[in-house]
């Protein structure tokens, strides 16, 4: 008996999946796509329309054979909110958006953080959640690091300590889940771009005149190490205890030289950027320049984002509904 529900659900998530790539499609389609026979189809989506999660449309017509129904993915079975902490001209707002499982935006909000403390952000999920009851799952950004679920790291120590996930699940008794930002902008450029889940990408955030950050992204799945230090390039030789580079034209030197060190160790498919001030043909012209990257034998793809906070609201989407096994 538990085989069978094993294989049952795992039917189920086969044509979730394919709907949910597809938006639209026939039975035929669905069993067509799935490699499951149409007499399973009929059991499994009669089952998920009951459920809401497939909407039955309009009848086709073909020329040729019986008219069959057309099946939509219902993106409006769950809903998420997402909420980013991020600087803007010094100061830390608040960015919330609640959205759907395609990522169409419901709710929007946006404001300063006046006090930069944690009911700040539970006042937020508190008015958004008066307004959308239904949601899913909350996922948070933030510009630091966390260690279990308390942030140890963070922009100018404002965030130490806080317990986010514990704190607004605890009250409202949704899943929460809290991830550093540029983590989440180089998951989002991935996923926003569909480079593909075997790519072993490295991400790297560097604002000008800071210190760099970077990210491990494979198979779905962040690379984190102990505690939550990987990709910490601080602590690099070259770049442990020294100042921040002085000038844009130093933090890019910096930047070529750090690609030259991850490229020999992990030799990845893909090199997400994200610098403030930095564009494609510019990145591409410093590769040129490079002879270390000419002389080393992994040849990456180099990609310079256009925009952190966009590709930080993908990243939450993605956190939202990683806990969705057919995605």
């Amino acid at each position: 008996m538990e085989n069978k529900h094993v294989v049952k659900e795992a039917n189920l998530n086969k044509i979730r999946s394919v709907l949910f790539r597809h938006r639209s499609a026939t039975k035929a389609k669905l069993a067509n796509e799935s490699d499951i026979s149409t007499v399973t189809v009929n059991g499994l989506v009669k089952e998920l329309v009951e459920a809401g999660e497939f909407i039955g449309g309009e009848l086709i017509h073909p020329k040729i054979g019986r008219p069959s129904v057309h099946y939509h993915f219902n993106y409006d079975f769950e809903h998420y909110l997402l909420i980013s902490i991020q600087e803007a001209a010094g100061k830390l707002h608040i960015v919330a958006n609640v959205v759907n499982m395609r990522g169409d935006i419901k709710i929007s909000r946006n404001q300063p953080m006046e006090k930069v403390n944690i009911e700040t952000v539970i006042e937020v999920v508190t008015e958004i959640l008066a307004q959308k009851s239904e949601i899913t799952t909350i996922a948070i950004s933030i510009p630091g690091k966390k260690i279990d679920s308390k942030i140890v790291v963070s922009w100018r120590d404002e965030l130490n300590g806080w317990d986010l996930e514990s704190e607004i699940a605890g009250r409202f008794g949704i899943p929460v889940h809290v991830e550093n930002d540029a983590n989440l902008a180089t998951v989002g450029y991935c996923k926003e771009v569909a480079i593909p889940d075997y790519s072993y990408v490295v991400g790297i955030y560097y604002l000008p005149m800071s210190m760099p950050g970077a990210s491990l992204f494979h198979n779905n799945q962040l690379f984190r190490g102990q505690n939550g230090l990987a990709g910490e390039i601080r602590y690099l030789p070259q770049l442990i205890g020294q100042e921040c580079a002085s000038s844009f034209e130093a933090s890019a030197r910096n930047l070529v030289d750090i690609m030259c060190i991850y490229n020999s160790l992990l030799a990845p498919h893909t090199f997400v950027i994200h610098m403030e001030g930095l564009e494609q043909q510019a990145l591409e012209a410093l590769i040129l320049e490079n002879g270390v990257l000419h002389e080393q034998p992994n040849k990456p793809n180099f990609y310079c984002a256009d925009s952190f906070n966009k590709d930080v609201m993908a990243g939450l989407q993605w956190l939202a509904m990683s806990n969705l096994a057919w995605l």
